[in-house]
């Protein structure tokens, strides 16, 4: 019943494109709609019905908690674990003149964190339901919240960004839309600009991409379509994809090696980094 109900929800909330969790335009109409008083609970709990931002099942202690407490303790959890990821794993590479790129911003609890340390953060997202809600929940004068388009990436100078970070993202993605977003990396970063990407390689305990689209139950199309997928990819797939868009992949690093402790899915994940190096 309980996956019956997550299903239901995936389906009215999704949006067209995929894995566009809260995307749908009714939920970007109720947000514009709601009365300013009441478009931060409305926002949290519209976060609350999709498997990627807030969920019960993150932490035991979460299925006692009245919605409101629930809400509370999950906005919490989420801007601390943004505040290490940035105290710990992204301070070392940005300045406080650097233009940013966050690719898949979410909620905007990162890109927040980060814009207090740089002059722009272009914080971008599939979801426009997602969107708006970060907007509610975490905007700042240095934030420019874009659509995940041609038209919001036009929205960024060519060769201006210093860096491009995505945190909980990239697993998550096709293979097509990696290779559109390397490229639009490629693009926007100046020379000696770098990429610092979460990922999760390949490992016996997560299945490849051709493996999810392989099963044509009715189960598995929903899930390709409606679920939160996780792809594993090789170090090998990532080399390959930066050579052929313009970058050099300079690094690849477990995450547990970069943070005090376990806080987040992320640390037991991976990071590649990759430069724009000089023409020649």
């Amino acid at each position: 019943m309980k996956r019956i109900s997550n299903l239901a929800k995936a389906i009215l909330t999704t949006g067209k494109d995929h894995q566009a969790f809260i995307g749908a335009r009714w939920i970007l109409l109720l947000l514009w709609l709601a009365p300013r008083r009441l478009k931060r609970d409305i926002a949290l709990r519209i976060l609350s019905v999709s498997p990627h931002y807030f969920y019960r099942d993150f932490r035991p202690v979460y299925k006692n908690l009245s919605l409101n407490l629930f809400l509370k303790a999950e906005y919490e959890r989420n801007r601390l674990s943004r505040e290490m990821i940035c105290t710990q794993l992204l301070m070392p590479f940005i300045k406080p003149t650097y233009q940013i790129l966050d690719v898949g911003c979410g909620p905007g609890f990162l890109a927040k964190a980060v814009a207090r340390h740089v002059k722009t953060v272009y914080a971008c997202d599939i979801s426009l339901g997602v969107l708006e809600c970060a907007r509610i929940l975490n905007n700042a004068e240095n934030i420019k919240y874009i659509y995940s388009d041609e038209s919001g990436f036009d929205r960024i100078e060519d060769s201006s960004l210093d860096l491009v970070y995505s945190i909980a993202v990239i697993q998550h993605l096709r293979e097509s839309v990696i290779k559109y977003l390397f490229s639009i990396a490629s693009r926007k970063l100046r020379t000696g600009g770098r990429c610092l990407f979460q990922v999760q390689l390949q490992n016996d305990e997560w299945k490849s991409e051709n493996e999810w689209v392989a099963d044509k139950s009715l189960t598995g199309r929903l899930k390709l379509k409606y679920a939160l997928n996780c792809f594993a990819r090789s170090e090998g797939f990532f080399r390959e994809l930066a050579s052929q868009t313009g970058l050099s992949l300079v690094a690849v690093h477990s995450l547990s090696e970069m943070f005090d402790s376990p806080f987040d899915d992320v640390y037991y994940q991976d990071l590649i980094i990759l430069s724009k190096p000089h023409a020649g």
